[in-house]
């Protein structure tokens, strides 16, 4: 058999977190993030393409197209040639899997910015970072400069590993006991949900604020937290004295923190592999950052526990194993997921912040890359969300919203300021054409 039959034959199943993604899509709406490099001169198309066609053979999970059986969805082999386009600057537009070839992540170019969407079925952003690493290097050395790869990057025409594309919550769940006390905490609580007028038209508000990595860390050890429980108290702190005192709730603020767990399992899978935290501000702590860190902090390492992880892990596993959901027909499974969607009225999140951390490319390509930029995407119950994402000494807090106000950016920042850190601030300005 050659090789273009061997790869045409391949098929991936969903990994145990992938399945609700396809089933909860709708017309309007998919579950996608992006990724964003930011380079010093302005991209070429044609390298940019050649680079993307260049680099798919070495991602082989990345290479295929959404399908759907009598059961479930699957992946299978994409045959077609990837598509690069101009960005039409309308942040997380759904995707047109027919129009991209029927590839589940676009890749647009603008001026000096290369982005790729992915959809959240084929990756998490562990999972895309390595992807968008191996496709700026590869665009790099398209346009001649010849950087040498320091074993950061995994470039084309090296063999991609079976443990790339394993499902890891399968590789390392346990047995699940149904009597075990994690049940509460993945379904969670009614939170403190953010209200405010929408936009009426596609596409979604950008605020970006450029920091030095350094300057953030020296204000984070002051607090004794990392970066993340930093940023997720002083977003918690914004909401409180932008919305929450305006209108008071007996619900809780709730950060949902996205948690890789390849930091606690011994796994490189390029699929998802993320378990979520959950931080609940108690409605009677103090609006001041000292305890919104402390608390922060404290909830995070305790959920981060690499007991607790495997709990969520295994119970999660089970849920998707048991016969009643493997074998419930597909539009069965849609039905039952979309009406328990549009019957949960209320929030288990008041914002979702999620930290990439820090990108790891070759020295030589230094020169050429100005920063990454990482957008978390929302949804009607969380119409605010954070992504971070730092490289050499620059870090990039990005909100994408898909209200008008940007009270909660601007609070945010203040806090920022007044804590001595004076961050650049960009925005789309999708306020100004609603």
């Amino acid at each position: 058999m050659s090789q273009k039959q061997e790869i045409s034959d391949i098929w991936y199943k969903l990994d145990n977190s992938a399945v609700i993604y396809p089933i909860n899509a709708t017309m309007t709406t998919q579950s996608l993030f992006r990724l964003t490099c930011e380079l010093n001169d302005y991209v070429d198309e044609e390298f940019l393409f050649r680079a993307l066609t260049n680099i798919l053979p070495r991602f082989p999970s990345f290479s295929v197209q959404l399908r759907s059986g009598l059961f479930r969805h699957y992946f299978d082999h994409n045959p077609y040639s990837p598509v690069v386009k101009q960005d039409d600057g309308v942040l997380f537009q759904k995707i047109n899997f027919a129009r991209n070839n029927y590839y589940l992540f676009r890749t647009t170019y603008y001026k000096k910015r290369i982005s790729i969407d992915f959809f959240h079925a084929l990756c998490d952003g562990t999972g895309a970072l390595e992807f968008m690493k191996t496709l700026i290097y590869e665009y790099l050395n398209v346009e001649g400069h010849q950087i040498k790869n320091d074993a950061s990057i995994k470039e084309k025409g090296q063999e991609s590993l079976p443990e790339e594309t394993e499902d890891s919550f399968l590789t390392h769940t346990k047995e699940y006991n149904l009597f075990g006390g994690i049940i509460g905490e993945m379904v969670g609580t009614n939170a403190y949900q953010i209200h405010d007028k929408t936009f009426r038209r596609l596409g979604y508000g950008l605020i970006e604020g450029f920091l030095k990595l350094s300057d953030l860390k020296e204000i984070a050890r002051k607090y004794d937290v990392t970066i993340t429980m930093f940023i997720a108290a002083v977003a918690m702190l914004a909401i409180a004295k932008s919305y929450k005192k305006k209108s008071p709730s007996k619900y809780p603020l709730t950060a949902m923190i996205p948690v890789d767990l390849r930091r606690f399992f011994d796994s490189i899978t390029l699929k998802n592999f993320t378990s979520l935290a959950r931080c609940v501000i108690d409605p009677n702590l103090p609006d001041n950052l000292s305890a919104y860190c402390k608390t922060i902090k404290e909830q995070l390492n305790e959920k981060t526990k690499k007991e607790v992880l495997i709990e969520k892990l295994s119970l999660s596993s089970f849920m998707t194993s048991k016969w009643i959901t493997k074998y419930m027909p597909l539009f069965i499974k849609k039905f039952v997921m979309r009406l328990g969607k549009m019957l949960s009225l209320n929030t288990k999140q008041s914002m979702i912040i999620s930290n990439l951390g820090q990108v790891k490319m070759p020295s030589g390509a230094k020169p050429f890359i100005n920063r990454f930029c990482f957008n978390s995407n929302v949804s009607i119950k969380n119409p605010i969300n954070v992504g971070v994402i730092s490289y050499s000494d620059n870090v990039v807090v990005s909100f994408t919203r898909r209200i008008v106000s940007t009270a909660i950016e601007k609070e945010f920042f203040t806090i920022l300021k007044d804590e001595g850190l004076f961050p650049v601030v960009i925005s789309n300005f999708r306020e100004l054409n609603r």
